[in-house]
């Protein structure tokens, strides 16, 4: 029964990705190859990524009622971010990540893809706040839950709970199950629950990177090298392979 739930919300949320002025576009792929070459460029690089977020704020006017649009502009404006924090931008990366918060949180109701997006946005946060830290890390969680109660077999739900546990200090409570969800994520699940270009597939490359700073931090190595080998293997364009591999030698 809960199968069919998961199923049925699933089409219905493709419907709502095609809906009126929607463009089937494979807006995760565009983003990610925007961010990549706006590395790729020394000087000012976030054209792309821009031009994608102009694209979308548009189509949210015309049609309001797809909530899919919202997501994605979030998940630029998380990209857009993680460039301005690499060129020490820090006052733009905290700005976008707080607009990107903001709009998934406005919204009334939430898919677990929504919460798990809106819970990697506030880890990314975090480091920006001060005295609502606490009470930011709590919110987080909370949202990361929501994701897991509404689909637990949603990969991204459990690959940012495994990055929020493994983040967590010991004293906290953290590092019981974040190793655990990420090789679940890894092993057991897959991207999708209904194949399209149009819905959501992050999170394998995201564990792959999270689990290999974990081993290398704890000094288990040759756990390290096995999962950087995977991780070279099915995302050959990673950017921090050749750094990961450093803290090996």
């Amino acid at each position: 029964m809960r199968k069919s739930i998961q199923l049925l919300i699933s089409i219905l949320i493709v419907l709502l990705f095609t809906s009126n002025s929607y463009a089937q576009k494979n807006y995760q792929k565009a983003i990610k190859s925007a961010y990549l070459e706006a590395l790729l460029i020394k000087e000012e690089g976030t054209a792309s990524l821009q031009k994608i977020h102009k694209n979308l704020d548009k189509l949210i006017i015309q049609d309001k009622l797809n909530l899919c649009l919202t997501y994605w502009l979030a998940y630029d404006e998380y990209y857009l971010a993680k460039y301005y924090e690499l060129r020490e931008k820090e006052e733009l990366a905290e700005s976008l990540l707080e607009k990107a918060i903001n709009r998934l949180d406005a919204l009334e109701e939430k898919s677990s893809e929504d919460y798990a997006l809106l819970s990697l946005l506030q880890s990314a946060y975090l480091k920006y706040c001060n005295f609502s830290r606490i009470s930011l890390a709590k919110k987080m969680a909370k949202n990361c839950q929501k994701a897991l109660t509404l689909e637990p077999n949603n990969l991204r739900a459990n690959v940012v709970w495994g990055i929020i546990d493994l983040a967590r200090p010991k004293i906290f409570g953290g590092r019981k199950e974040g190793e655990k969800f990420l090789l679940n994520a890894l092993e057991n699940l897959s991207e999708q629950t209904l194949s399209s270009e149009i819905l959501p597939s992050w999170g394998k490359e995201e564990a792959y990177e999270t689990l290999i700073k974990y081993y290398i931090k704890v000094k288990r190595l040759d756990e390290a090298r096995d999962y950087i080998k995977e991780l070279e293997t099915y995302y050959p364009m990673n950017l921090y392979i050749d750094e990961l591999k450093k803290h090996l030698k």
